[in-house]
């Protein structure tokens, strides 16, 4: 089911109307991302998007990050994977040792549900991931804030 925009927009001021009234009964201070919602402005952390390549069979912007995602092979361990860069379809990750395409895994992002995936290309311990579930663009949203927050607090 698709809503027009007439329907979304008047969903959205509703939303809005509701949290300025919640903002109005909060203790004082308000914070800045909730004063920012409020504003109508984007609360997300500047981050460098990579569009897609002329040529290139990715459909969707990725975003650059140093961090790090938990991974499992089904059938084997947990451990900790280097994150390059992140969409909402898929991860390109550094692994400690060599993997397959087609091997299926489990990739674990802070604060997220598991998400079953598999190896799309590889080479040498680098690889890209394809996530099962594309993930929400909401979800995306907050996820891009929490690898941002964790990257902040290792520096």
């Amino acid at each position: 089911m698709h809503m027009t925009k007439h329907i979304a927009d008047r969903r959205l001021r509703r939303v809005r109307g509701r949290a300025r009234a919640a903002a109005e009964n909060m203790a004082p201070p308000v914070p800045a991302i909730v004063q920012a919602y409020l504003r109508g402005e984007s609360c997300l952390p500047a981050v460098e998007a990579i569009p897609p390549a002329e040529g290139e069979r990715r459909s969707c912007v990725r975003v650059q990050t140093e961090s790090e995602v938990l991974v499992r092979r089904i059938g084997g361990f947990n451990f900790e994977a280097g994150l390059r860069d992140v969409s909402t379809r898929g991860c390109r990750i550094e692994l400690i040792e060599p993997c397959e395409v087609g091997d299926s895994m489990i990739t674990r992002f802070p604060q997220l549900e598991p998400l079953g995936s598999r190896v799309c290309w590889a080479k040498g311990k680098t690889a890209g991931v394809e996530f099962l579930t594309i993930i929400h663009p909401a979800v995306f949203d907050c996820l891009l804030n929490r690898l941002a927050d964790a990257q902040a607090a290792a520096e």
